[in-house]
């Protein structure tokens, strides 16, 4: 059975393996390979020891786990923005449970948060733009594409980014 519960600090290194072996399967040719092969484990580590030793008071991390196994996990930051609401910074679902629909649950969960706890009843992420996948992903959960930026990332490589937008919190339900 599947749970879903709130990140504690001695998770940080199961979420940084499965956040880096996402990006590994998902991001070869946005970022150098370099930064993906050798940089990566140390970064998301570092990023996620952060993270959860001094949380933002915003953020809500949540893992999807089964029999003790992270299998998926988002992060979010409540009404980071004045205009488009909620930040969905992070949804990543293990290779071997995707299309399992821990996506979708993941992200329902995420607009249960946003319509409790958040003043903007909005949600939003930041997809690239050649990540096809995702996108295909986000538009089948109903999210509404908006602006396409150049982002420059970890490794000083730049991609186009593009905003998917979530104004009906109940378009999951």
């Amino acid at each position: 059975m599947i749970e879903l519960r709130p990140a504690q600090l001695t998770d940080y290194s199961a979420i940084a393996a499965l956040h880096a072996d996402s990006w590994r399967r998902t991001y070869r040719g946005i970022y150098s390979d370099t930064f993906l092969d050798h940089d990566l484990d140390r970064n998301r580590s570092a990023l996620w020891q952060g993270r959860l030793s001094a949380p933002a008071a915003n953020q809500h991390v949540t893992l999807a786990v089964e029999q003790e196994k992270l299998i998926g996990f988002a992060c979010l930051y409540l009404d980071d923005d004045p205009a488009f609401g909620t930040l969905l910074d992070n949804l990543h679902v293990s290779a071997s449970f995707q299309k399992s629909g821990i996506g979708r649950l993941l992200m329902t969960d995420c607009m249960r948060l946003v319509a409790e706890k958040a003043l903007v009843k909005t949600l939003y992420l930041w997809v690239f733009e050649a990540n096809q996948n995702a996108i295909n992903a986000y538009e089948r959960l109903a999210g509404t594409r908006g602006e396409t930026v150049l982002k420059t990332n970890e490794d000083g490589s730049e991609a186009r980014i593009c905003r998917y937008l979530w104004n009906d919190l109940t378009s999951l339900s």
